[in-house]
């Protein structure tokens, strides 16, 4: 008899995932996805969110290993009336430490044109690596027309995590493991293993971090939605 092929791994941190990632910069045979909170998660002021974000930005891009990708699933915010572009801050990082953009995409959460106050109706997914590159030979659209499942409602929705790990399979084939910080319900984790490919998540909620150990979705094994032209 033939062996089974093994099972993708996971496992789930319950711990700050700043703090983890420092302690690990790059990881072999690792990508990282990223959906970093934004204020109203952490009920901190203004200037400490953006302090603690340029920190977790900028050790995520470092755990990466070198031909691996560093993605970034982010939808901007806006308080007080005024927008914080958490891409913006992200691109900023990147930019200081010298680690190319290899793409940029849209997942929309609304229909294109909907008003909405207060939220954007749409998700930045941002890719960065040293080595890695876009391949012109097998184009994905710019632009998603809707979030797929959304488990909960600081979910990046499974669109937006399709692409990441879409992206890591074909751009940086070495990286046979994902590593998401703030992984919440573990969205990403699950498609993470739904692709083939094993998974560590950190979570500093105790009990979204119980949740993500054994959270699982229906991910259909294709790069791209039918639906999407």
């Amino acid at each position: 008899m033939s062996a089974q092929p093994s099972q993708p791994l996971r496992e789930v941190i319950h711990g700050d995932a700043v703090e983890w990632l420092s302690a690990r910069p790059g990881l072999a045979q690792t990508s990282v996805i990223a959906s970093l909170p934004d204020v109203s998660e952490l009920g901190v002021t203004l200037d400490r969110w953006r302090d603690f974000f340029l920190e977790a930005a900028r050790a995520s891009l470092l755990a990466a290993a070198d031909d691996g990708l560093c993605v970034f699933a982010q939808t901007d915010n806006k308080r007080e009336g005024r927008w914080i572009s958490k891409a913006g801050l992200v691109l900023r990082v990147a930019d200081e430490l010298e680690i190319p953009l290899v793409f940029h995409k849209i997942v929309c959460r609304r229909p294109p044109g909907a008003r909405l106050p207060g939220r954007p109706g749409y998700t930045h997914v941002l890719a960065f690596s040293r080595r890695a590159v876009d391949d012109p030979d097998r184009p994905t659209p710019d632009v998603l027309a809707d979030p797929g499942v959304m488990p909960w409602s600081h979910s990046v929705g499974t669109r937006a995590a399709e692409v990441a790990v879409d992206a890591i399979r074909h751009l940086a084939p070495t990286s046979t493991r994902v590593v998401v910080p703030c992984c919440g319900l573990g969205t990403i984790l699950a498609v993470a293993n739904a692709r083939g490919l094993d998974a560590i998540g950190i979570e500093r909620n105790r009990k979204r971090a119980e949740a993500a150990r054994t959270f699982t979705l229906a991910v259909p094994d294709e790069d791209v939605p039918s639906d999407i032209p």
